[in-house]
């Protein structure tokens, strides 16, 4: 009798599991291996921590190029030169970097949040894919384009229970137990359109990590405040509003409002959000709560 896969850590995501059928459905056989990578999600440019939720990528080698989008089935890509659509970009770019020519791979990428979020950079597709093709391939040649990009060095790197401090050649682990002192990472999906926030001050990443370092994470409350970039009435309205309910500050990212706030002030947050938003959105808000997660590698890949 074949052994069935490997049913510990991140096995038993549901997320892991589908994306690992849907392979079967388009491919006809089981992938040789499933590999998942977190997002990393930017507190302050250059301060950051990995959620949990992420991009999963199922692979099988057999000499030709395969790329399937769960999110966006009807663009598949059936080759590594030339155009592809923007869900395939930074697959693409990881694939031709890991060796000339790109090596044959039948990838199925599934992302666990909706692009309309703005929380997507595509760094953690790249590393979904990069640990997918590693295994079936073995080391690249050299590097791709989002290498050192803060996110997909977290999507990588990231700790339970830290955030990542990065700079040009450089990684530090700042303690951010979020859990220990009763805290929440709120992620405020406003349903509008998405603009890429201004880039905060230089210096303001290594300032909280001090801050956090010297004081707990409570202390990044209201420099990520201080950062949002106001003048923007819909996201201004929401961070006022979760600030008003006890929140400890926040910002927009994406189009979403992130907030860090009290676990016992999550429901007053959560419900001031839905009342005061929900007659001013095209649906209510949705609020999710997280933790910082462990990176990929911290993580089991199953191995069909």
């Amino acid at each position: 009798m074949t052994a069935g896969p490997d049913v510990s850590g991140i096995a038993t995501s549901l997320d892991v599991r589908m994306t690992a059928y849907d392979f079967e459905r388009v491919h006809g056989r089981p992938p040789a291996a499933v590999h998942r990578a977190p997002i990393g999600l930017p507190l302050l440019d250059g301060l950051t921590i990995a959620l949990p939720w992420g991009v999963t990528v199922a692979a099988s080698a057999d000499g030709t190029t395969s790329l399937y989008s769960v999110n966006h089935q009807t663009d598949g890509v059936t080759s590594a030169t030339g155009p592809v659509p923007h869900w395939a970009r930074e697959a693409v770019a990881v694939l031709n970097a890991h060796a000339d020519p790109a090596p044959g791979a039948r990838l199925v990428i599934n992302r666990e949040l909706p692009a309309e979020t703005g929380l997507l950079t595509g760094a953690e597709t790249a590393a979904a894919t990069y640990l997918a093709l590693r295994a079936l391939h073995g080391p690249p040649a050299g590097p791709h384009p989002l290498t050192e990009h803060p996110a997909y060095r977290t999507s990588l790197q990231a700790r339970e229970a830290h955030a990542l401090l990065t700079a040009p050649g450089t990684t530090e682990h700042v303690p951010f137990d979020l859990a220990a002192c009763d805290l929440r990472i709120l992620i405020v999906d406003l349903a509008a359109r998405h603009s890429s926030p201004l880039p905060t001050p230089a210096g303001a990443a290594a300032r909280a990590a001090a801050a956090v370092r010297a004081s707990g994470p409570s202390a990044l409350g209201p420099l990520l405040t201080d950062a949002h970039a106001f003048g923007d009435p819909l996201p201004d309205l929401a961070l006022r509003t979760a600030l008003d309910a006890g929140a400890l500050g926040g910002r927009k990212i994406g189009a979403c409002i992130v907030a860090l706030a009290p676990t016992l002030a999550v429901p007053d947050v959560r419900e001031a959000l839905t009342t005061r938003l929900t007659p001013v959105l095209p649906r209510p808000p949705r609020v999710l709560t997280a933790l910082p997660a462990p990176s990929a590698t911290a993580q089991n890949a199953i191995h069909f």
